[in-house]
């Protein structure tokens, strides 16, 4: 059976559990290497997970021959420059969220990917946790009516002083592309097409990013989605998804396991399925398959509708 050679880009808290998790999955893949700019950080990294290859610049990775995908774990502002050079090295890609930080750059990315048969992936767990699945698969099977109002929260109290990117615009941060970006593929997952029209009302820190975002956005078939965000207070991570015939309650969406069905009569359902700790496990178990198997890249078009949902909220 043909393996998928998988190499890490960034050493940062994202690519630690994305390293652990890696043992859990049950697909072909394998974890061949991990590259830094710091090439301590690359071999501590290495050794704390048994990697063989430690790379000092994440272009030496690049330029491995045996690597077939990367998984890119770096800055929000530093993935477009990246993934071009991955793509131009004949590497596959995972990318985190967001993957770009405007829809031209995905745009280029896509493009180029396309003309090389390469794979471009951004690392949303929403697409790939088991439960949302098996609820997908269900309302395909069961007659629910028309999708009519969504409901999605986010918030997340986000230290000023941090000395990571939230509050730094020169790395891309803010709640939209941190936060907001899972709130939109929730609501873009269940909506029968990309909405149209969107309103966006923001406060912005001192910074400049965004602290905390309202959106409003409606599509051609009238479904209607209200995301709520924020950097500066919790709220629980929760969407309800109302058809006509009753409404879903997704917990913890980001990473669900749970999901409840209300009917409009009252009577409940319950779906659980998958572990939030296998969370990237399922993604890398996916994506190895789909490309091994050269399966359609499903979740590109909801990814490029989303990072368009998204520039049009930043221009409002």
């Amino acid at each position: 059976m043909k393996k998928l050679n998988w190499g890490i880009i960034g050493t940062g808290n994202v690519a630690n559990q994305f390293a652990k998790e890696f043992i859990l999955q049950k697909s072909s893949a394998k974890l061949c290497a991990v590259a830094s700019r710091s090439i301590e950080k690359s071999q501590d990294f290495a050794q704390k997970y048994n990697i063989k290859r430690a790379y000092g610049s994440y272009e030496e990775l690049l330029e491995d021959k045996d690597i077939d995908i990367v998984y890119i774990a770096i800055p929000h502002n530093f993935h477009f420059e990246i993934m071009k050079k991955a793509l131009d090295n004949n590497k596959n890609i995972l990318c985190e969220k967001p993957i770009t930080i405007s829809y031209d750059e995905l745009d280029s990315i896509v493009k180029i990917a396309k003309e090389k048969n390469l794979y471009v992936v951004e690392s949303m767990t929403i697409y790939h946790m088991p439960v949302i699945k098996t609820v997908r698969d269900w309302i395909e099977k069961n007659y629910l009516g028309k999708l009519k109002m969504l409901q999605i929260a986010f918030g997340s109290y986000k230290e000023e002083q941090s000395e990571m990117y939230f509050f730094n615009p020169q790395l891309a941060g803010g709640a939209l592309n941190d936060i907001g970006v899972y709130a939109i593929s929730l609501a873009r997952l269940f909506m029968t097409s990309c909405p149209e029209e969107i309103l966006s009302l923001t406060n912005n820190h001192p910074s400049g990013v965004d602290e905390t975002t309202g959106i409003i956005m409606r599509n051609k078939e009238d479904e209607v989605a209200v995301i709520s965000l924020t950097f500066r207070a919790k709220q629980p991570k929760k969407g309800v998804i109302a058809y006509e015939e009753g409404y879903f309650e997704i917990f913890n969406y980001p990473q669900a396991t749970r999901i409840e069905f209300v009917s409009r009569q009252g009577e409940k359902t319950i779906f659980e399925n998958g572990k939030s700790e296998r969370r990237f496990a399922y993604t890398i178990e996916e994506v190895t398959n789909m490309i091994i198997n050269n399966e359609e890249n499903y979740t590109l078009k909801l990814t490029m509708d989303v990072r368009k949902i998204m520039d049009k909220c930043y221009k409002k």
